[in-house]
């Protein structure tokens, strides 16, 4: 790996970067930061020899950024918003005029509990903020942090390193669900029907016993899993479908019960609820912008 030295960088390289990536093309990158065309093609073929990437390419649509400069894109975003507040004197992060780009990582699950909601905020508070959503998971979420692949995550994670920090969303509980017109389901479920029926369950590794198993077999118990899908939200869907229950987050059944001819009970037994949690890495413990957006997903428990 070849070592960079700061110090022979020109940081200006990366306001460049910055305007070619929002603008896709170098005379209006040019316009956007005051240069000529010839001085942004300059500094690009600059970046290009740092980076060992074309970074961009020519295309009916304008420049294109290869995949290396989109994975880099929102974390050079980041740094010159930070910049920027220091050289401000640190003022606050305004919503309402920043065109910052964040990159979370969330599961399907978290997806669905959170992304319309938050969505719904940044139309009313930040309409020029944008997200990218990568998709994450319990065993590679923090290795995403540290790779600064995502600079937030949001789920159920182990627990963090001290290099990181982690805020409580809520507690997340169980509910069971099943088809509207299930012939087997009466209006209670009791652990004795529960343990008779056909289950589906969600594993993101494709282990055909989980969390819930766990649990069952804690008190002797075993329910018979006869389908497992690596995907929440297939589960709803599954279960709509088909004859199968599942035992799953209450956030995940609950808004679509409305949409769909399920449902729903108490798990017959009781399983412990799990934390949700949103975790970052310790370098955007001051950045106001990564403040702001911590806030906002903070107030979650208000939205469900």
């Amino acid at each position: 790996m070849k070592k960079i030295h700061i110090a022979n960088v020109d940081l200006n390289l990366l306001v460049v970067f910055d305007a070619l990536v929002a603008e896709g093309h170098a005379t209006r990158a040019a316009e956007r930061i005051g240069l000529t065309q010839p001085a942004v093609s300059h500094s690009l073929n600059r970046l290009r020899a740092l980076f060992g990437d074309p970074l961009f390419v020519r295309s009916p649509r304008g420049m294109t950024p290869t995949p290396l400069a989109q994975d880099i894109a929102p974390i050079v975003r980041s740094i010159l918003e930070q910049v920027e507040g220091v050289l401000l004197g640190g003022r606050a992060f305004d919503p309402t005029e920043s065109t910052r780009q964040f990159v979370v990582g969330l599961s399907d699950y978290a997806a669905l509990v959170l992304l319309p909601r938050l969505i719904a905020r940044l139309d009313r508070e930040a309409p020029g903020v944008s997200l990218v959503v990568r998709n994450t998971s319990r065993s590679v979420g923090l290795p995403m942090l540290d790779d600064g692949a995502v600079e937030l995550i949001a789920g159920n994670f182990p627990q963090p390193p001290t290099h990181m920090r982690e805020e409580l969303l809520y507690e997340e509980d169980f509910i069971c669900a099943g088809r509207g017109d299930h012939t087997d389901l009466a209006d209670s479920l009791d652990l004795d029907r529960y343990l008779s029926l056909r289950h589906l369950q969600v594993s993101m590794k494709g282990n055909p016993s989980g969390y819930v198993d766990a649990v069952l077999s804690e008190k002797g118990l075993k329910r018979n899993v006869v389908v497992t899908v690596g995907h929440f939200l297939m589960a709803p869907m599954l279960v709509d479908a088909s004859d199968l229950v599942a035992t799953e987050p209450r956030r995940l059944f609950a808004p679509l019960a409305g949409r769909l001819p399920l449902r729903l009970f108490p798990p017959p037994l009781d399983i412990p609820s799990f934390r949700v949690v949103q975790t970052w890495h310790a370098r955007h413990d001051a950045d106001p912008g990564h403040q702001w957006l911590r806030r906002v997903l903070s107030e979650v428990d208000q939205w469900v």
